[in-house]
């Protein structure tokens, strides 16, 4: 461990946290009493930066660690148990105003509720201090809760103020709204928030502000990250409302792009199927402002297709859904297809006429040579959902990368669009390349996909919240046959079956990180298995998480197909 300001002898330690679970294969979920302790800790945390840290995600009363291996387990587990109070440092901590023109549709009946006038409203919102706590379900979006400088760490002891924090309880709307601005300022729960883009919500809104919250192209992208001191500075009605921000320093995991090199022409895009996208091995470590890792569902398929064509195994792909995706090789070329078992044909442009060469089912992953003008038809799938094709030297998006991948992510919008018709895809420099192997042996690495079962095994790791559900809905999750519904998607894979047994109250539960493969079980009862484009925050207990190899299989499970999920042993 660093032997720092933070961890010096004679150091004030912090409390160790209330207790821990493990979460998935990897990572760690810490409680804490409060808001308050939870930044504590992410602050210590993040100060001694070890190495095999991948995430650091702070919740209302949660704090979630993400090592490399389930190695990192024991270690992270002792090092929340040794952490020792900060020593306060000039410029650490971000001090943000925020312009907001106090117009809400909301503001009189959210007044009405906390037993105010709007005018006592707005001048109580504005004088409050706010604290952003934790990312929320879009990047930039920040859970604001009210002055914890008091509580802090990072900090000597203030005056609390003469209000109560119970005052900002406010209800959601009993009917959200199917789209609410960008920009917006809202009220729900216990805390404060600001709308970075449009998008459906239920929170009580006062007010407006064009404070631009998150800008891949910034550095930190994200306005407002965990720790960040909040004043809302309100504005004239007559003139649009400004934002303006104080910034002194602000701790920040995030990834700049990288250089764009040479790129060059190799495909053209004649029939792009239900949905064709641009993926790598995502964008992980980011998911404290609210973005998730996304990447590629099936990451062994593209593993597995870029070895064959001689790339590097973080190389971006196509990921395309059942197909068929028709291609047009602008250039010589070397693609390989992997994932969902699906049959494709090479139409050679200097023979017309000749019969087109075709799959079959026993190439597996194997490296296909195209020529300028040759025609490329995958799928439809034939078993599976997701078809993954690689292209030698590795395919680059247009606009290069955002936040150091190249992945699209579906629920923030990140990343390069979905190819259709007429887009061409690029390739990188084939220079320092493997060389291409005539068939990619099966046994290396493992395939972990059997695309001729008509049922999927899924590994789970129980846990974190399996106790607060109980034994008896551990138990029948394991034991029931689960089918795949048709609005599952790579945000969420949605099951059906015999709800889940469930106690009252469970959608009042403070929110909590979360992680791809995460079983959450809504009021309901139905499980939904969070998919690499997940929110990296949600408010239902999660059952279980689904192992890296079972995401794999997940991803390959089309609406309607059955899925067990087993506990790892």
């Amino acid at each position: 461990m660093t032997t720092d300001a933070s961890s010096a002898p004679g150091a004030e330690r912090l409390d160790p946290p209330l207790t821990t679970h493990r979460t998935g294969e990897t990572a760690l979920l810490a409680e804490y009493p409060d808001t308050a302790a939870v930044l504590a800790a992410a602050a210590a945390v993040e100060l001694l930066a070890p190495p095999h840290l991948v995430d650091l995600v702070p919740a209302e009363r949660t704090l979630l660690l993400v090592g490399t291996a389930a190695r990192d387990l024991p270690a992270l587990t002792s090092l929340l148990g040794e952490l020792s109070v900060p020593e306060a440092r000039e410029g650490t901590v971000a001090e943000v105003q925020l312009g907001i023109l106090y117009d809400g549709e909301d503001l009189d009946h959210v007044a009405a509720l906390l037993g105010m006038s709007a005018q006592a409203l707005t001048d109580l919102h504005s004088a409050t201090r706010w604290t952003a706590a934790f990312g929320g379900f879009a990047p930039g979006f920040a859970y604001l809760v009210p002055d914890l400088e008091s509580h802090s760490a990072l900090g000597s002891p203030r005056q609390a103020p003469h209000w109560d924090v119970p005052r900002w309880d406010v209800p959601r709307r009993a009917e959200p709204r199917t789209a609410v601005p960008a920009g917006s300022v809202g009220l729900a729960s216990r805390y404060c928030g600001v709308y970075p883009r449009s998008s459906p919500g239920g929170w009580q809104l006062i007010g407006r502000s064009d404070a631009r919250l998150f800008d891949e192209h910034r550095h930190p992208p994200a306005l407002l990250v965990p720790g960040t001191r909040v004043r809302f500075v309100p504005q004239r009605a007559t003139g649009r409302a400004a934002a303006t921000a104080l910034v002194r320093s602000v701790r920040s995991r995030a990834t700049a792009a990288s250089p764009r090199s040479a790129f060059r022409p190799a495909l053209e895009v004649l029939s792009s199927g239900p949905l064709t996208l641009i993926q790598d091995a995502g964008r992980p470590g980011l998911a404290a402002i609210g973005v998730s890792s996304s990447g590629a569902f099936d990451q062994g398929a593209r593993i597995r297709a870029n070895l064959a064509v001689g790339n590097p195994s973080r190389a971006a792909v196509l990921e395309t859904l059942i197909g068929p995706l028709t291609l047009r090789a602008e250039a010589h070329t070397v693609v390989a297809i992997s994932g969902a078992s699906a049959p494709w044909e090479v139409h050679r442009a200097d023979d017309p006429g000749r019969t087109p060469r075709a799959s079959t089912s026993a190439e597996g992953e194997r490296p296909i040579a195209l020529d300028p003008g040759d025609l490329l038809t995958v799928g439809p799938a034939a078993e599976g959902l997701r078809i993954v094709l690689a292209v030698r030297g590795g395919i680059r998006a247009e606009g290069g990368e955002v936040l150091g991948s190249m992945s699209r992510d579906t629920l923030s919008d990140l990343g390069p669009t979905p190819l259709t018709a007429g887009d061409r895809v690029q390739v990188g420099d084939e220079q320092g390349l493997d060389a291409v192997q005539a068939v990619v042996p099966r046994e290396e690495p493992p395939r972990d996909l059997d695309v001729s079962q008509q049922e999927f095994d899924i590994v789970v790791q129980p846990g974190p919240r399996d106790g607060l559900l109980g034994p008896s809905a551990l138990s029948q999750l394991l034991s029931t046959t689960w089918t795949v519904r048709p609005e599952s998607d790579r945000v969420g894979v949605r099951l059906a079956g015999p709800a889940l047994p469930v106690l009252s109250g469970i959608d009042s539960l403070p929110s909590e990180p979360m992680v791809p493969g995460a079983i959450q079980v809504p009021p309901a009862g139905l499980p939904v298995v969070f998919g690499p484009d997940h929110p990296t925050t949600g408010g239902y207990p999660v059952i279980a998480v689904v192992t890296r190899a079972g995401l794999d299989r997940l991803a390959q499970a089309a609406p309607g197909a059955r899925v067990r999920l087993l506990a790892a042993r």
